[in-house]
């Protein structure tokens, strides 16, 4: 599989897509995204909000996801 990071998802794509499908999504989006449509703190931050709000916080990939955003945004 390529790494691409082209993908940026939507508001509502983090807040319904399964943990395991958003995962590998979102990882690429923050990490290996060009320069241009990489996101900034901002995105970042509302990513995070979202991703509390789901019914599935506890669930290991979402956990993930909370730390990378923390990682991403202490950089």
């Amino acid at each position: 599989m390529y790494r691409m990071g082209m993908v940026a998802p939507t508001r509502h794509e983090v807040a319904t897509l399964p943990a395991a499908e958003l995962l590998p999504i979102v990882i690429d989006w923050i990490w290996e995204s060009p320069s241009e449509p990489n996101p900034n703190n901002r995105q970042i931050g509302e990513l995070r909000a979202i991703l509390l709000t789901r019914p599935d916080v506890e669930a290991p990939e979402i956990q993930q996801l909370l730390s990378e955003c923390s990682q991403y945004i202490e950089e």
